[in-house]
C-alpha cells in the first residue's frame, strides 16, 4: 500500500520531513508542490532506497524560515500533502485536455503570423467615417480646453 507519513519534526530547527512512495506521485507532482512553498520554506527534495524505478521513497524536507511550533510543522506537511493532490489533478486535466490546448495554441500563434482573418473582419463597405472625424469634441487638446481667459479680455 502506498503511503505518506511524517519521519522527522524538529521544532527547535523549525523542520519537518516526509517521506512518500516513490509510485504514489510522478516526479512533477512533486516538483510542482515543492515550487508552490519555496516563498513560506525551504524545501530539500531526496529519494531514499530502490534501486528500481518504482523503487523507494521520495524524502521531503521543510525548514521554516522562520521559527514554527509542532503545531504549525504539521499544518505545514498538511499542507503540502494537500498541494501534492491539487499538482496531481492539475497534471491529469492537462493530460486530458492536451488535444484541445495544442488546437487553441496552434491557432493562436497561426493568427499572430498573419494567418487569415474571419470574413467580418473583411468587410470593405464605407461606413462614411473617417478616423480624425471628431463629433463628440473628445480629441480637443488639453491646452485649448481648459485655457484660462486671458486678463485683458474681460476688460
Amino acid at each position: 500500500m502506498s503511503q505518506t507519513h511524517i519521519d522527522q519534526r524538529d521544532p527547535e530547527k523549525s523542520t519537518i520531513s516526509i517521506s512518500l512512495d516513490v509510485g504514489l506521485y510522478p516526479i512533477e507532482v512533486l516538483y510542482g508542490a515543492a515550487y508552490i512553498f519555496i516563498d513560506r520554506c525551504f524545501v530539500l527534495l531526496d529519494r531514499e532506497g530502490g534501486e528500481g524505478k518504482g523503487a523507494g521513497r521520495f524524502v521531503v524536507r521543510l525548514r521554516g524560515k522562520s521559527p514554527l511550533t509542532t503545531v504549525q510543522l504539521d499544518d505545514l506537511a498538511g499542507e503540502f500533502a494537500n498541494e501534492l493532490l491539487s499538482q496531481a489533478l492539475r497534471r491529469k486535466i492537462v493530460k486530458q485536455n492536451q488535444k484541445i490546448i495544442e488546437e487553441i495554441t496552434t491557432q493562436a500563434i497561426s493568427g499572430a503570423a498573419g494567418g487569415s482573418l474571419p470574413t467580418d473582419f473583411l468587410d470593405t463597405a464605407d461606413d462614411g467615417l473617417d478616423f480624425l472625424d471628431d463629433p463628440l469634441g473628445i480629441a480637443v487638446p488639453w491646452e485649448d480646453k481648459f485655457k484660462k481667459k486671458k486678463e485683458g479680455a474681460d476688460a
